[in-house]
């Protein structure tokens, strides 16, 4: 099997003004002294011009406090260096010397991918001059663009701790990131402000390779990404092939999505030193700077504090001035969690669509949590919480000034809503003995009734809980899934049973699954539910109890899934006496509807697998991006979830499978777009490139944009392994999820996504949710 090698050289521009290097006994530049520029392209010193060089203050602080805040070593003092390479030379007018000095060695960065944190090793921290880049737009041939030639550059290399394109983008992301925090990137030009070469290899594990691939031209981060991809695919498609990857340089051709040979590599690429050397001064006089609160620390503490999800924290802190404005409007008593999930959505809306920062517009931190606050206590729903913003981040009026003006207030106290109900129940007593007699139709005639009366500024769900709460009601639906348990009795009022699904439990298709999402969606939305129980047979329990954890975990109602009509009682008082969450329900125990499996023991018909205790609730993820959706509509939901089905298939692996057979699964006719594998243990399975091997085809699949998500068949947390090139090739390890619960996540995330790339993201990032 084959290992990659990658590493990264980044350059980061600090400043657009030319001039790095100051020379003793006189304070010009070096380019005012070093005028014969022939003998610098012969990679020569004329160092009788000067004895000694220093580095310009203000880059060496900049230089410094990075160094500080990955954990590297600051040099003492460093030799004045040239690279070998031929470089061509700016033109007259760019004060450029070539000269380059090794600053620092060692700190590391880390990042998380496929839900695993790792570190990059930093193995070494130069200050030198912009040379200028190679580019390339359009049909154009590939040529130099000397805009910052001379300015202040700080280049940074990686070990080769990096194999796959996913982890060299979030590298970089995470660089980018602590850079922003110390303030070092020109605001003007972003993540422009960062250039990097990557640096590829592959070598049958546990040899080393003997070859190396720069590839040049990559001025996005996604083109990082797909460069060393699709360059690690061809070099694995040369060896495997039996020919020789050679030394080269090769560009990244973003109009072609490949990469294209440039020319040969031979020796250059590295430092020399004059002899002599000519000695640079690195240390500070003033000592180790001080960085601050790091994006790392910071995500951790607003975690900690505030219990966001490690995506949202990431998202948080992604922007200092976001994660400023975050704390601030914390400050002012606004709900992390809200203000959080409405930062991500439609405060970013609004600043992208008006072109201003969080900083200059004006929807100030206090303005945002006033808001936020209102909202959270139901005084505003979320329709008016959006043209609020909209109007202050307009007009820069004061949100309660915009809420007087537009007539935007809501009832929601009880004491200003209950006399409008008091009022509706007097005048509708037929209604109202329907409702204490279990039917449950009149309550949305009721609410409407309240809305009415109150010129519709009560809250629905306020006056909804009123009516509940006057007239003693306690309502558990029962949703049955399999026509046989149909004609069950009401155990007891208030109870309503409703038939989903017509058919036996075993012909039970997708449709019926829609059906009853949207029949627990509605309940949990009308706010007439005070529990829900799924009543439906042990043939598809796993997948049905899975499915609905995904989507309704995060929910306040709670939704318990049992089988057998013996087992109802007990579901139901659960339903009615549990505070939110999911759970199974079966012979008088409660078991979590994730990684369920059937036991032998006497004493228990199932178990959670990998879990060290069961999980009935999770905050946010995907069940509470769903429960935002508003009445998701069953037959929309049917036809995304066939159209899911049609591009998913499982496969078990076992000793002895002929890989090959199946690589027909992949042409393009199948429409296969996602694939789940049952490896043999936590992550093991055959790499050695025969018949009977995943190589052939998740190289295959990799070209073809097939994802892979990886489970055991072994109740073993699937993790990922040093030596195998599973990542490399796409395959996503789903941690501590069983088959069937993957099975269950991939079609709740198909409810969600809008594109394939984003269904993976809504799969790998569930597992972060738990």
């Amino acid at each position: 099997m084959y290992k990659s090698y990658i590493y990264l050289e980044v350059r980061v521009l600090l400043s657009a003004v030319p001039g790095v290097f100051l020379f003793t006994n006189s304070t010009q530049r070096a380019s005012d002294i070093l005028t014969a520029k022939e003998n610098f392209i012969e990679k020569t010193f004329i160092k009788e011009k000067f004895d000694k060089v220093q580095i310009l203050p203000s880059v060496l602080r900049k230089a410094s406090a990075f160094v500080t805040a990955t954990g590297g070593t600051l040099l003492k003092a460093s030799s004045l260096q040239k690279l070998t390479a031929f470089i061509p030379q700016p033109p007259d007018d760019r004060e450029y010397t070539g000269s380059s000095v090794k600053i620092a060695t060692g700190g590391s960065i880390d990042i998380v991918f496929h839900q695993k944190a790792k570190r990059i090793a930093l193995e070494e921290i130069r200050i030198e001059e912009d040379c200028g880049h190679l580019t390339r737009s359009g049909n154009t041939k590939p040529h130099m663009d000397w805009t910052y030639a001379g300015c202040p550059v700080l280049r940074i290399r990686t070990a080769n701790d990096l194999e796959v394109g996913e982890e060299a983008e979030l590298f970089l992301q995470e660089l980018y990131t602590i850079m922003s925090y110390l303030k070092l990137p020109l605001g003007e030009l972003g993540e422009n402000s960062l250039r990097c070469n990557a640096y590829t290899a592959l070598a049958e594990y546990p040899q080393k390779p003997s070859y190396i691939v720069k590839l040049r031209n990559l001025n996005s981060f996604n083109f990082v990404r797909k460069a060393i991809n699709s360059d690690i695919s061809r070099q694995e498609d040369v060896l495997t092939s039996g020919g020789t990857v050679q030394s080269e340089s090769r560009l990244w051709i973003a109009e072609k999505n490949t990469t294209e040979s440039w020319q040969k590599r031979t020796s250059g690429g590295q430092f020399i030193t004059e002899e002599p050397p000519i000695m640079v001064n690195v240390a500070l006089d003033s000592g180790p700077q001080s960085v601050g609160e790091l994006p790392a620390e910071r995500r951790a503490r607003l975690r900690r504090l505030y219990g966001l999800s490690r995506l949202r924290a990431e998202f948080i802190c992604a922007q200092k001035e976001r994660a400023d404005y975050f704390e601030k409007a914390i400050e002012y008593n606004a709900p992390p969690l809200l203000t959080a999930r409405w930062m991500a959505g439609e405060l970013t809306k609004l600043i992208n669509a008006g072109k201003q920062t969080l900083q200059s517009c004006s929807l100030t931190p206090e303005y945002f949590a006033l808001i936020m606050n209102m909202m959270h206590d139901g005084r505003i729903h979320s329709g008016m919480a959006k043209i609020i913003m909209q109007e202050v981040f307009k007009t820069g009026q004061e949100p309660l000034e915009v809420i007087k003006r537009k007539s935007l207030t809501l009832l929601s106290s009880k004491e200003e809503i209950e006399p409008f109900v008091d009022r509706v129940l007097q005048k509708n007593q037929g209604s109202v003995e329907s409702l204490r007699g279990g039917d449950m139709a009149p309550l949305e005639y009721l609410t409407g009734c309240v809305l009415k009366e109150s010129e519709n500024k009560a809250s629905p769900q306020v006056a909804k809980a009123l009516i509940k709460e006057k007239l003693n009601i306690s309502v558990v639906y029962v949703l049955t899934m399999e026509k046989a348990v149909q004609s069950i009795k009401t155990p007891k009022s208030p109870v309503q049973i409703v038939p989903v699904c017509d058919c036996a439990e075993s012909e039970a298709e997708l449709k019926d699954y829609a059906s009853l999402i949207a029949e627990i969606a509605l309940r949990i939305q009308s706010n007439i539910a005070n529990g829900i129980v799924v009543l439906t047979g042990m043939e598809t329990i796993q997948y049905t109890a899975a499915l609905l954890f995904w989507l309704f975990a995060s929910s306040e109602v709670p939704i318990v899934v049992t089988s057998e009509e013996e087992n109802l009682d007990f579901a139901i008082e659960t339903a009615e006496k549990a505070k939110r969450g999911a759970y199974l329900s079966f012979k008088k125990k409660l078991y979590s509807p994730l990684n369920l499996k059937f036991s032998n023991r006497k004493d228990a018909a199932f178990e959670n697998l990998m879990q060290e205790s069961p999980i009935f609730y999770y905050e946010g993820g995907l069940s509470g991006q769903f429960l935002t959706v508003d009445s998701p509509d069953a037959a929309v939901m049917k036809g995304i979830l066939n159209e899911a089905a049609a591009k998913l298939t499982v496969i078990h692996l076992y000793p002895g499978l002929p890989i090959y057979r199946i690589e027909s699964l992949l042409d393009s006719s199948c429409g296969i777009k996602h694939i789940i594998l049952e490896l043999y243990s936590s992550g093991k399975c055959n790499m050695t490139g025969s018949d009977y091997s995943l190589n052939h085809l998740l190289l295959k699949g990799r070209k073809l944009g097939i994802s892979f998500y990886c489970t055991s068949q072994i109740e073993h947390s699937v993790e990922d392994q040093k030596d195998s090139s599973l990542l490399r090739f796409g395959a996503i390890p789903m941690g501590h999820l069983t088959t069937e619960s993957v099975i269950a996540l991939y079609f709740a995330a198909s409810l969600l996504s809008d594109s394939e790339e984003e269904l993976t993201s809504l799969m790998e990032n569930a597992l972060d949710s738990l």
